[in-house]
């Protein structure tokens, strides 16, 4: 009978036990009542990266109406928009204008039109093709529209503009239309089996590579412009055209460059966006923020919305097109025709300033094509019937100017990859500082850089520490916690693990990608550290954990990475990792405080992508004596030089960094704390060989070394498997 006890009490045990632990809530913001309630304030967590991005974008906005409303006189508002101007066309001077190599790669006939296919070079080796269609029975030079398109994978090819296209050069209007990058003939990614994208559709490819010319510093954009103003170069050379009388129209993302390439280049008379043009407010309200090419570097941070675009272009004709169900605000696109309307009134020119609209979702319409034949013959003084025809389509392959139908194995054309990566080279050649010994004279320049390029703010204000709850374990209690900010609306949920004592402990500051939980359900790796005397802190930063986000995507989401709130971020000139960084940086303003925490005793663990946004909090801090970095990415630099890398690096990417600073330089000012380096990967994800990180590695080293701690720096490899048992050696 005792026996029968004995096993009955500890199969009693067992059971309580396993149901106490499968009970345990981790969640911080989940306080135990109901199945999936949460702290009401708090339900929308999953938003709470893009809400952040939206206050700071609507605080850019307030910023500029600000500004705006200041305007008073007609010469006020001639400065402002020629500094606008400025900044719209600043980012394409960088670029030189070499020879077009342009040649004719062959020709149609239609009975009222010919085409010849067009091919290109907008950078030398980067090759653009493109169709150019001539009316017949010519006399003199005609007007001619350059006609942009959307993001349709058969570029121009589409039946959706070649009915416009069509129309146009039948009513005697000579008409260039190019494919952009990433679409039809210039997919960036080919995988030549499938002859499709190894990324994804058009958006995909434009911000995969978009994320690299972030990082260099500007906007995949600057080569959209740059390939429609050597365009416009060419169809200006062609002695079928007026150069005096050239017009532009294009939909969705072709809206979207022409109203961007009206803006900079003053050879586009007449312009007509269509189905793009709304306001940034309402956008974001909306739809969010678009792929990478329809995005300006720290757009909004310099002030710029959908209204600038046109009000640059005053007193010259502009009309907006539109369509009542757009996924492009047509409220925005109302509010952005009134403000400009007003300034096209101010400069003496309202008549040139129109809009038209039909009902139908995000695609042209009959009503609204007739609408823009009868503005470019009125505008371009070529008179003639406005009537939407039947057209007559080219196949696909018909149109198809390059041999093989691809640019990179026609030609062997260099993709945007290889320019930025060329670009970012020249930039990273001209830095400031270029070796430890400058870095350890320039620091302070440097960090204030860091600040400044990644948005890491140090100066956010506690409101409230906010107690959730408590889980009881048999050595140890875990404390829940959110931290209430006054500078934003979301919490930053933490838990604070210690054993059943008040006593002054030394404090572990934990951080992995994938938020707290992944330690949390790990009793034993939290045993170890307790009994090495750690109290634990661990949380979840903006964007993982119980803040990560899960419902915003957009129009470029790869490999489950969302580039448009990558986008969006730098738009109002921050970055996630700069984000990411302020939080930890208001979790240790908290913890080191606390009576039972050791201040002169921290160290901090972090793992994977996450080290990067810890580096940018690290690298202002001398309280911290041991950071162990965890599969910490070795450069920002890599990213750039890998034609494929993984998305999930994109995130704690700083733009603009690579220009001033990289990971190493952040590792380096952690001298003379100490710095363990545990499997360092590259932007694939895939650890580096001992010697790369030897080699890699020697910046920081050195740094060390000049300030007397060689001995504090350490880069260890192994298996993956055997990360736990170095991290427990180290600690």
């Amino acid at each position: 009978m005792g026996m029968f006890k004995s096993i009955f009490c500890l199969f009693f045990l067992l059971y309580f036990f396993s149901v106490s632990f499968a009970q345990d809530n981790f969640s911080v913001l989940n306080p135990n009542y109901m199945k999936d309630k949460v702290w009401i304030k708090y339900t929308d967590n999953q938003h709470a990266l893009y809400q952040y991005i939206y206050d700071l974008a609507g605080e850019s906005l307030d910023d500029r109406q600000v500004q705006i409303s200041k305007l008073q006189s007609v010469e006020d508002w001639r400065r402002y928009l020629e500094q606008t101007r400025d900044k719209l066309t600043s980012p394409v001077a960088k670029f030189e204008k070499t020879p077009l190599n342009a040649r004719i790669t062959g020709k149609l006939e239609r009975e009222n039109f010919r085409v010849e296919k067009i091919v290109y070079e907008s950078h030398p080796g980067f090759y653009v093709t493109g169709s150019l269609f001539i009316p017949k029975n010519m006399k003199n030079p005609r007007p001619a529209i350059l006609y942009s398109v959307g993001h349709s994978q058969n570029s121009f090819r589409n039946k959706v503009y070649q009915i416009s296209i069509h129309n146009l050069v039948t009513k005697g209007f000579v008409v260039f239309s190019f494919d952009p990058i990433g679409q039809g003939e210039r997919t960036q990614y080919l995988n030549e089996e499938t002859q499709k994208s190894n990324i994804g559709g058009s958006t995909q490819e434009h911000s995969f590579a978009g994320g690299q010319c972030l990082l260099a510093g500007y906007s995949i954009n600057d080569y959209f412009l740059w390939d429609g103003i050597r365009a416009l170069d060419y169809l200006s050379s062609r002695p079928e055209v007026d150069a005096t009388r050239i017009g532009m129209t294009g939909r969705s993302g072709g809206g979207q460059q022409t109203a961007m390439l009206s803006a900079v280049d003053k050879r586009i008379y007449a312009s007509a966006p269509e189905c793009y043009i709304t306001s940034h407010r309402r956008l974001l309200e909306s739809i969010g923020p678009q792929d990478a090419e329809q995005n300006m570097f720290n757009g909004l941070k310099l002030g710029i919305d959908h209204s600038d675009l046109l009000m640059v272009r005053a007193p010259k004709p502009t009309m907006i097109i539109t369509t009542t169900q757009d996924f492009f605000s047509i409220q925005g696109a109302r509010e952005t025709y009134a403000n400009a309307k007003e300034i096209f009134g101010k400069l003496g020119h309202s008549e040139n300033m129109t809009m038209v609209e039909a009902d139908g979702p995000h695609t042209t319409r009959k009503k609204n094509r007739e609408s823009m034949y009868r503005f470019f013959q009125k505008k371009l003084e070529l008179p003639g019937s406005s009537e939407d025809l039947e057209i007559d389509l080219f196949p696909d392959e018909e149109l198809q100017a390059s041999p093989t139908g691809q640019v990179t194995t026609s030609y062997q054309s260099k993709i945007v990859f290889d320019l930025n990566k060329d670009l970012a080279g020249e930039y990273i050649n001209q830095r400031s500082v270029t070796d430890p010994s400058s870095l350890n004279k320039n620091k302070n320049v440097i960090l204030q850089k860091v600040k400044e390029l990644s948005g890491y703010d140090p100066d956010r204000k506690i409101e409230s520490v906010v107690f959730t709850g408590k889980i009881e374990k048999r050595n140890y209690k875990i404390e829940k916690y959110f931290i209430q900010s006054e500078d934003f609306e979301y919490p930053i949920p933490f838990v604070f693990i210690k054993p059943y004592s008040n006593d002054k402990r030394p404090l572990l500051m934990y951080f992995n990608s994938t938020g707290k939980e992944e330690l949390l359900k790990n009793e034993a790796e939290i045993e170890k550290y307790i009994e090495k005397g750690y109290s634990i802190l661990a949380a979840d930063v903006l964007g993982t954990g119980e803040l990560k986000n899960t419902d915003e995507r957009g129009d470029a989401f790869i490999q489950g990475v969302s580039y448009n709130l990558f986008i969006g971020a730098n738009l109002v000139g921050k970055s996630i990792a700069g984000i990411q960084a302020s939080d930890m940086q208001l979790l240790f303003n908290y913890i080191k405080q606390r009576p039972d925490v050791d201040p002169e005793n921290i160290t901090s663990l972090v793992k994977d992508e996450l080290c990067s946004s810890y580096l940018h909090f690290a690298a202002f801090q001398n309280e911290i004596d041991k950071t162990i970095l965890v599969n910490p990415l070795v450069a920002f630099e890599d990213i750039i030089n890998r034609r494929y890398y993984h998305p999930k690096y994109i995130w704690t990417a700083v733009p603009g960094a690579v220009q001033y600073y990289d990971l190493s330089y952040l590792e380096a000012s952690l001298a003379p704390s100490e710095l363990i380096i545990i499997n360092p990967v590259n932007a694939k994800g895939e650890t580096v060989s001992q010697e790369t990180g030897i080699r890699i590695f020697s910046f920081p080293k050195k740094a060390f070394a000049l300030q007397g701690a060689d001995d504090k720096i350490k880069t260890l490899f192994s298996g993956k498997n055997n990360q736990s048992e170095q991290i427990e050696r180290i600690l």
